[in-house]
């Protein structure tokens, strides 16, 4: 095994890099915290076409496949907003990943782009960063785990909460990044009384909550697009919508074009890594 000095990205929990392991290349996550070996008890139980690929490890590293060094969240950010039927081809995936995982009994708890990877062969979408997942058995948890942008109301405050329950909380943060998906920013800054948009959430004023959003837009999100979103951040948890409920309106997709809108913005993305490593360069 041969680790090339090349950072692919760095968390919380450790420096990814790339790693040679005869004459394959894979990415290799050295752990730097305590969270670390909880990442790979629960990594190496997962396997699914819209998982990272865990290969081996223990607990002071994993090793994976190989993914583009881009995030979903880089996607977005250069594009700006997706478009629908590219939001919702990622959607679909990560509803299967997530019903995948809560199948198995395992809450993500940080479902947000920047833990979602996109393989440039195909631009399948991959969910990754396991270091704060949770068995579904655990009993009583922390509170406030997670990203603040994607908390949901019920977690968004000291406490705890039983375990069985993060999973409307996964799907609260899918509400979340599939927003951002197509308005190009986050709904809210945080899912609570004191912010004014989520205000309206809870009191049920959907009609001005779009209204705010869809005035700010040249080309309106369609509502079928809205009511998914109302379903996946709805206030009342035993209210949102189940991972089925969202498959069952998430409307058909075309998967050609998604292709052509990812492999698009991936050109634009590497432009930019390169144009960006010619001026350190030059420096």
């Amino acid at each position: 095994m041969q680790i090339i000095e090349i950072s692919l990205g760095e968390g919380s929990v450790g420096q990814v890099k790339k790693v040679k392991i005869e004459d394959n290349l894979y990415a290799i996550k050295q752990f730097n915290s305590r969270l670390g070996s909880n990442e790979y008890r629960i990594h190496q139980q997962l396997k699914h076409p819209n998982i990272l690929n865990f290969i081996q490890g223990n607990e002071d590293y994993i090793i994976t496949e190989l993914m583009s060094p881009f995030s979903l969240f880089d996607f977005v950010k250069t594009a700006r907003s997706m478009s629908v039927n590219a939001s919702n081809c990622i959607l679909k995936q990560l509803v299967e990943a997530l019903k995948y995982m809560h199948q198995q009994r395992i809450a993500h708890r940080d479902v947000k782009l920047e833990n979602v990877l996109v393989d440039e062969q195909n631009f399948k979408i991959k969910l990754c960063d396991f270091d704060v997942s949770v068995s579904l058995d655990e009993g009583k948890v922390q509170n406030q785990v997670g990203t603040f942008n994607y908390l949901a109301p019920e977690i968004n405050h000291y406490g705890e909460i039983n375990a069985l329950n993060l999973q409307e909380c996964d799907i609260h943060s899918l509400g979340v990044l599939y927003f951002t998906l197509l308005f190009g920013n986050f709904p809210f800054k945080q899912a609570n009384q004191s912010n004014g948009m989520y205000r309206l959430i809870i009191e049920n004023n959907w009609e001005k909550f779009w209204h705010i959003f869809q005035s700010r837009r040249t080309q309106q999100i369609p509502p079928i697009c809205l009511e998914l979103i109302q379903g996946m951040i709805e206030y009342n948890p035993k209210q949102r919508f189940t991972l089925d409920d969202i498959l069952n309106k998430i409307e058909p997709v075309n998967e050609i074009e998604y292709v052509n809108e990812m492999q698009k913005v991936h050109i634009q993305l590497q432009e930019m890594q390169r144009e960006k490593g010619n001026l350190i360069l030059e420096n």
